[in-house]
């Protein structure tokens, strides 16, 4: 990926290296109308794609580290023998390394009613997992392109295609430029198939380094099957792109999940950030410093999370690092009546006062499924002057199979910018000195034609400081870094 590559056919925001105040106008609470009314159903667990297959699968990358990445996976075989994963770097084919990890292990759990109602004493309730197999490879090159394949309990390699089996891990911190993809609340659906396709041709097309994951992953619920589904579903993409995720009420609350198969599947590198809970960490990935917080865990101060988040932003080189960007599932700020902002202020009241201390660019968050981004926004409200406040945006519309969170609050508050019912997905493009972010529409029916790209903004003067983002103009490709 050397020299950034264009961004080919996906349509993207235009921003120009010399421009250091966007002459544009902004968008002043737009609330777009919108004859989306629904959406596809859930894909079912006969569907042919969810089929269990021999050997290694559901394999997937997570934590989206410059150096080191976890490998998951998951066997069918019943021997727990040790995890290996084999891996080179594309540019030395002849050599792989063979990396060890612990020893794979199950897990059971008891279903959900709905997916079965005959409760613990009825043994086809009880869950139990296919062996679960996770390595960390570590002292790995920054954008480099590896290779890597995973050993089975029975010894055999297990082979795909190449695009499949392959990753670049994310540019060096300090590096001039990143390019993440942002997404959240997927589920299982054709609406979130959609969503993924997007993401993995952008991924095929190196238009995107690492995706950051605001929550709310397979839509389980209780259901554990749909976490194997979900892992089957998406391999494609989870199988070949560093994934970092936050984790959402869906892996925490309904059916009573309790992080129980999330943190089993999805580990991160948060020690490697000084944290001592995979419930929240950091990474750095070129000229920005990410922050993955939870919503659904104690945040006041002498917390765990707010200690370690004091700590994370004291140790914050803005030299290296100069974007300091926030991922959480819960909006602090939102105009939708179905998840009204008091579900994220005790979190806001805890932690908003050291993001805004810090100089906090940009938070990102899913929960409300669909599309929301505010105007400089600091105590609950429109931040005076601008650009004292953050920018907040929701990306809650996956596609999961709850559809749209209806409605809206009929009177937009004044620091809502923009607003929309539809599915898709982000990108937040940054270098040292600009940043754009781009939200696309999925290709689907209800878009108006040439309707894919539903928002683009970038701060307003990104050399004065964080907070005054505003909408820039579209064209075919980006023209930053």
């Amino acid at each position: 990926r050397s020299g950034r590559p264009p961004l080919g056919r996906l349509p993207y925001c235009k921003l120009e290296h010399s421009m250091m105040h966007i002459l544009a106008t902004a968008l002043s609470g737009t609330t777009r109308p919108s004859n989306r009314v629904g959406g596809s159903p859930l894909i079912p667990l006969s569907d042919p794609r969810n089929a269990q297959r021999a050997g290694p699968e559901q394999i997937h990358l997570t934590g989206a580290s410059v150096d080191s990445i976890h490998v998951t996976w998951s066997d069918n075989d019943t021997s727990t023998a040790p995890s290996v994963v084999e891996v080179r770097a594309v540019s030395d084919a002849a050599s792989w390394t063979a990396v060890p990890g612990p020893s794979g292990s199950v897990y059971s759990a008891l279903q959900a009613a709905d997916a079965c109602p005959g409760g613990y004493t009825d043994p086809s309730c009880i869950y139990t997992s296919s062996v679960l197999h996770s390595v960390q490879l570590t002292q790995l090159e920054p954008a480099t392109e590896y290779e890597y394949r995973v050993r089975s309990a029975a010894g055999k390699v297990q082979e795909r295609s190449s695009r499949s089996l392959r990753f670049t891990t994310p540019p060096a911190a300090g590096s001039p430029a990143v390019r993440f993809g942002v997404v959240a609340d997927l589920g299982q659906t054709a609406n979130s198939s959609a969503t993924v396709a997007g993401l993995q041709q952008a991924a095929e097309d190196g238009s995107i380094d690492a995706i950051l994951l605001g929550g709310d992953l397979s839509y389980a619920d209780g259901d554990h099957r749909r976490w194997d589904s979900y892992a089957r579903l998406f391999e494609g993409l989870w199988a070949g792109v560093p994934v970092a995720h936050v984790g959402g009420n869906h892996e925490v609350s309904s059916g009573g999940e309790n992080w129980l198969a999330y943190s089993r599947r999805y580990p991160n590198g948060h020690a490697a950030a000084q944290s001592d809970s995979f419930l929240w960490y950091s990474l750095e990935a070129g000229p920005a410093h990410v922050m993955m917080l939870c919503s659904y865990a104690a945040s006041g101060p002498g917390s765990p999370q707010h200690e370690w988040l004091t700590r994370d932003l004291a140790s914050v080189d803005r030299r290296r690092t100069p974007w300091l960007i926030a991922v959480l599932h819960t909006p602090w700020y939102t105009s939708n009546r179905h998840h009204p902002m008091s579900e994220g202020a005790r979190m806001r009241e805890d932690l908003e006062p050291l993001l805004l201390a810090a100089g906090t660019d940009l938070v990102l968050n899913g929960h409300v499924h669909a599309y929301e981004r505010t105007h400089p926004v600091a105590r609950g409200g429109l931040a005076s002057p601008p650009e004292s406040g953050i920018t907040h945006i929701t990306v809650g519309d996956g596609g999961n199979r709850e559809h749209f969170a209806r409605p809206w609050e009929p009177q937009q508050p004044a620091w809502s910018a923009l607003r929309e019912y539809a599915y898709g997905w982000g990108t937040l493009e940054l270098n040292e000195s600009h940043a754009v972010w781009t939200w696309l529409r999925n290709d689907d029916p209800w878009n108006p034609p040439g309707g894919r790209i539903g928002d683009c903004a970038a701060p307003l003067d990104p050399s004065g400081g964080s907070g005054r983002w505003t909408s820039v103009p579209t064209a075919d490709r980006t023209l930053l870094g």
